[in-house]
């Protein structure tokens, strides 16, 4: 009887135990992050009577004669399951979608939880709203990489309320230039009067465009039909054909009449053009030049008379680009130039189409010191000149800087001429504005500048026995001897859950269940305390034998 009186004790003092923890979980059924607990029972002891006995001699075995001694608790298991996550629309509120644990360093130790209630202290530190313990994973540097992620590597993390300047190494450009436009060039008027001294008579000019780049054919026509044009000592008739080319700036490079096959370069001293009227030997000279001229500054053809026939010459075939870049000291510069076509798939920057703002252009080398040709094949895909330097020197004190120039975007086709800047690295100093973060736990900060940068990024820790971990406080834990050691890396690898920001995760303790539990444990508890007074009946009986 004494032993079931002490059996009944000490299921009483297990059922507590097991009420215990159904308290503490119920109590907890709505703290961010907590994990339930359950105990299980083992039987304590058994007392042995007679032990079993072998069959022998016929009789059969016997089997040993044990009487238990009491119930102890066999274990208090946590259930590391998650809990629903419950949105805030906080930024820095974070759950972990799966499996992984966030790190938390106490000033001495790393702690692992799951409540990702979080918030900045007034020293910039990321930390946990409820303890204060800062929050662990790694910073990026000034170009925003992180270039080690693992346990050794893990810092406080903290946000840069500044980004320092950077001055542009690369700037690229894309879209169509229109091969197809044409440059403009017209003869004004197209009737002039030639007086050669003795006779006036008129002279009509037509202009036509041939196929090739920049070249025209005219045709000059005595209006009588004993007039005669010479050319270079050589009678024309009245009626002389010839060809005209000009440069992109509008340059009569080729000026030409055409005697029966041959040509006559009208451009060589000698061979002056005149106009002899009613063919009576006597000349006006139309044109007399020593080499090229600009067609809009120079009359082409002189009539003698106080007219003349003037060349308006438009360049069309041409686009003016622009880049902003920043030098060392986050001081903006445009860079400006013009692209011309020079000839069928060919595109030029001259020297002197190039500027920079606020700053000296380095004339010894790069887009400064020569033309740079931009060339395409017959498909409008280009083959040279895809890239160039441009090197100038800031005029308030930043060091001299040199930017590539990327047009390897380039396409030529006929169509819209919107060849652009497209973008450029280096920024000018900003602060920081907003932040965000994302799955992987990425911090990127926003900044007045109008760039992003990565910051850091939130490292999350994952066990081989999560179940194993050591309570420290309701929703802390530490290693222990039978978790296994942190595997420490980023949200959304090796097992590890993503990070779900603006949420947090609730308890994922079941009341209905806890309920139930206490329910039995409060049976449980009711029947061994019922052991025990039975036990005490049954005592008090045997005294009351001597009465």
């Amino acid at each position: 009887m004494m032993r079931s009186m002490y059996a009944g004790v000490s299921g009483l003092k297990a059922h507590q135990t097991k009420m215990d923890v159904i308290g503490n979980n119920i109590s907890n059924v709505n703290t961010t992050g907590y994990k339930g607990s359950r105990v299980t029972f083992q039987e304590m002891l058994s007392q042995t009577i007679e032990g079993a006995s072998s069959p022998q001699d016929g009789r059969g075995g016997t089997n040993p004669q044990q009487i238990g001694l009491g119930v102890q608790v066999g274990s208090v298991d946590n259930n590391m399951g998650s809990g629903n996550p419950q949105s805030t629309g906080k930024m820095t509120d974070l759950a972990i979608d799966g499996e992984g644990f966030f790190i938390a360093n106490d000033g001495n130790q790393n702690l692992y939880t799951r409540a990702g209630n979080l918030t900045f202290d007034k020293e910039g530190y990321l930390v946990n709203s409820s303890t204060g313990y800062r929050m662990q994973g790694w910073k990026a540097n000034e170009s925003g990489e992180i270039n080690k992620m693992g346990g050794a590597n893990l810092e406080d993390i903290s946000l840069d309320k500044t980004m320092e300047a950077s001055a542009s190494k690369n700037a690229n450009f894309k879209g169509n230039l229109d091969g197809s436009v044409e440059n403009l060039l017209e003869f004004t008027p197209n009737k002039i009067q030639v007086d050669d001294g003795t006779n006036v008579g008129d002279m009509s000019v037509d202009l036509s465009k041939t196929p090739n780049y920049n070249e025209w054919d005219f045709t000059l026509t005595g209006e009588n039909s004993s007039d005669d044009f010479i050319a270079g000592g050589s009678s024309l008739g009245n009626t002389l054909t010839g060809t005209i080319n000009v440069d992109e700036e509008g340059n009569v490079t080729n000026l030409v009449a055409d005697d029966g096959g041959s040509t006559i370069d009208l451009l060589a001293g000698s061979n002056d053009l005149e106009l002899d009227v009613t063919g009576d030997g006597n000349t006006q000279t139309l044109a007399s030049f020593g080499g090229s001229f600009d067609i809009n500054s120079t009359p082409l053809f002189d009539g003698g008379a106080g007219e003349t026939v003037d060349g308006d010459y438009t360049l069309n075939a041409q686009r003016d680009l622009t880049a902003n870049v920043y030098d060392s000291q986050g001081t903006e510069h445009t860079i400006s130039f013009t692209t011309k076509k020079t000839a069928d798939n060919e595109w030029t920057i001259a020297p002197s189409d190039v500027s920079v703002s606020d700053a000296t252009l380095d004339t010894t080398t790069g887009l400064g010191s020569a033309a740079h040709q931009i060339t395409f094949d017959g498909d409008g895909d280009i083959t040279g000149g895809d890239e160039v330097d441009i090197t100038f020197t800031p005029d308030k004190g930043a060091g001299t800087q040199t930017v590539s120039l990327d047009f390897s975007q380039f396409t030529q086709s006929g169509g819209d001429m919107d060849a652009k800047f497209d973008i450029a690295d280096g920024y000018s100093q900003g602060s920081l504005k907003s932040f965000t973060i994302d799955g992987s736990g990425t911090i990127t900060g926003s900044f007045d500048n109008g760039y992003n940068k990565t910051l850091a990024k939130i490292g999350v820790a994952s066990f081989k026995n999560p179940a194993g971990l050591s309570r420290e406080g309701s929703t802390m834990f530490n290693i222990s001897n039978n978790s296994g050691e942190a595997q420490i890396g980023q949200a959304g690898t090796s097992g590890r859950g993503m990070l779900t920001p603006g949420s947090l995760e609730m308890s994922n303790v079941d009341l209905s269940r806890q309920f139930t539990e206490m329910i039995t444990a409060q049976r449980g508890f009711q029947a061994n305390s019922k052991a025990i007074t039975t036990s005490d009946q049954m005592l008090q009986t045997l005294v009351n034998l001597k009465r």
